[in-house]
């Protein structure tokens, strides 16, 4: 995917997320504020769980702070909703968070069981600082997310590397950022979702699924990759159903599905879970928002405002394109043409009267953003990899803003996770 830098230093070149540990990320929120404290193998203190409980009065929330490793947001409350023996509905976040990350967030769960939580353990999940509420944890109560990451596999010098974050963090401060969204939505290494979206948009139902299903990349493991080839190769759902490799994902439920009901597309998206489907069609609304901003670059406009432009406190902002959006006018409206018209979609589009999750009315969102608290903490030799160096660097983002923005400008490259 094509992407702008805004800063005008080298490239570091370099590597992120070589191993989970280099990735952190914390919240803050309204009138909170985590920290990853404990993983990946630290033991978190003895809670007093009778003592929690006798503390809990008329409150129906057990509000928690959740570290994971190496696991989506979702899968971990999964798994804990499956110990609990409860509902994941009744487990409530502020937002998602990296799955390749040790992460820390706050989250609230509908009146567990005594019995249950205080023996609730998982390596790669924990569970602290419980405390009881009359709400639960919204989505809205996520105001900022905190990162510190470390960069690896660099070639430069000491000197070299601390001069080019220096400047690039001086330029950052400076003029902003492009409010790109990360690789993380729309897909991670496949980079599909929003393609797999737009088949969706065109009610390409069966289109979309056997992409999704069929699509290799070089960098997915053999195993992997030789079972999307058999599949697209003879299209026998049944056979491969049953032995589809498992970390691929939620292949084998469409799968299973489809052996059974193999020229129903859409109730293979169905199977996925809500949050799952709604990622396909917000990818694609990502994808074209994105490549709003690189025709702006292209046309030498950049981060200035043009005419046209929605401006609010002095910033602008561009659409998020839905069945209720409508062309800007002046330049501003032109370009927003220029990209539909290349795509071959329109406003209409993005209703769908089969399935209402399919549909989006729209949205704004910021073309250029801020980082707060940018600091370079280490450079040091990278035990990982010989004859190199890494850095560490943190930086804060308001909630919906991707940390790739931020490194992005330091390594000038595209990025090897």
């Amino acid at each position: 995917m094509n992407f702008k830098y805004i800063t005008t230093t080298p490239g570091l070149g370099g590597r992120i997320k070589q191993y989970a540990e280099d990735f952190l990320v914390s919240e803050i929120g309204i009138n909170y504020e985590t920290d990853v404290l404990y993983l990946p193998n630290k033991k978190v203190e003895d809670i007093d769980w009778n003592g929690v409980f006798q503390k809990k009065g008329d409150n129906q929330f057990l509000i928690l702070d959740l570290e994971k490793y190496n696991l989506s947001t979702t899968t971990a409350i999964n798994k804990i909703a499956r110990f609990l023996r409860i509902s994941k509905q009744r487990i409530n976040y502020a937002g998602l968070k990296d799955k390749r990350a040790i992460t820390s967030q706050r989250i609230s769960i509908y009146d567990p069981s005594l019995e249950r939580i205080s023996i609730c353990f998982f390596r790669d999940i924990k569970l602290y600082n419980p405390q009881w509420s009359d709400k639960r944890i919204e989505i809205g109560d996520l105001l900022e997310n905190k990162f510190v990451v470390t960069i690896r596999n660099i070639d430069f010098s000491e000197g070299q590397i601390e001069q080019i974050v220096f400047h690039a963090f001086s330029e950052i401060e400076k003029n902003g950022l492009i409010n790109y969204f990360g690789e993380q939505r729309f897909g991670g290494v496949r980079e599909i979702t929003h393609v797999v979206g737009k088949h969706f948009l065109k009610k390409e139902y069966k289109d979309g699924i056997l992409l999704y299903l069929t699509y290799v990349n070089e960098l997915e493991k053999e195993d992997i990759k030789n079972a999307r080839k058999e599949l697209a190769n003879d299209l026998n759902f049944k056979k491969h159903a049953a032995h589809f490799p498992t970390k691929t994902g939620y292949e084998r439920a469409i799968l299973n599905y489809l052996a059974n009901h193999p020229d129903d597309y859409l109730g293979a998206l169905k199977v996925l879970p809500k949050s799952i489907q709604y990622l396909f069609i917000h990818a694609y609304q990502s994808y074209l928002f994105n490549e709003l901003i690189n025709l702006r670059f292209e046309k030498g406009y950049g981060l200035q405002p043009i005419s046209g432009d929605k401006i609010i406190d002095g910033e602008v902002y561009l659409p998020l394109f839905g069945f209720e959006s409508v062309f800007s006018d002046g330049l501003a409206g032109d370009l927003e043409k220029e990209v539909l018209s290349k795509e071959g979609v329109s406003f209409k589009d993005f209703y769908n009267k089969d399935y209402g999750v399919l549909s989006s009315k729209g949205d704004w969102r910021l073309l250029r953003i801020k980082a707060k608290d940018l600091m370079l903490h280490e450079i040091s030799a990278d035990e990982l990899n010989e004859h190199k160096k890494k850095a560490v660097v943190s930086f804060r983002l308001d909630k919906g803003q991707y940390a790739t923005v931020v490194l992005r400008e330091l390594i000038k490259q595209e990025f090897i996770g």
